[in-house]
């Protein structure tokens, strides 16, 4: 799963990055709490080498689906602790949580992940999107 983009990172998720997800799942779309049972079983698989903290992530051990058509389970906007301002939205893949995707707004390149009190609930208009 290594390209320019991503570097692998096969680890357990932290506490704050499971409360996180937790979070978007509850408050993003009516359809996140089907996948709050994945969180037991979900990993980190890798992340991205600009210096965000967007993770791609695995269900059960199986390999991340990070290309193609995703569902937009939630979209929050907030603040990085740093102040960086973010869009945080977290997909699905082929019924599985496939990745947190954590964008600046402002064309920061290093900034750490946001708790769940720094970010704001956005409902997508289009659930479904084409992500590389």
């Amino acid at each position: 799963m290594s390209d320019t983009f991503r570097v692998p990172a096969h680890r357990e998720l932290t506490v704050d990055e499971r409360r996180l997800l937790e979070w978007l799942l509850v408050t993003g779309r009516a359809e996140g709490a089907e996948y709050v049972p994945q969180l037991v079983s979900l990993a980190v698989v890798s992340r991205c080498t600009c210096g965000c903290p967007t993770l791609d992530l695995a269900v059960g051990g199986r390999t991340s689906r990070t290309e193609g058509a995703s569902i937009i389970l939630a979209d929050a906007v907030g603040q990085s602790p740093e102040g960086v301002p973010v869009n945080v939205i977290l997909h699905a893949r082929e019924g599985e949580i496939s990745e947190l995707e954590v964008i600046s707004m402002d064309a920061t390149e290093v900034f750490s992940m946001p708790k769940p009190e720094m970010l704001d609930r956005v409902m997508p208009r289009n659930p479904t999107m084409a992500c590389s």
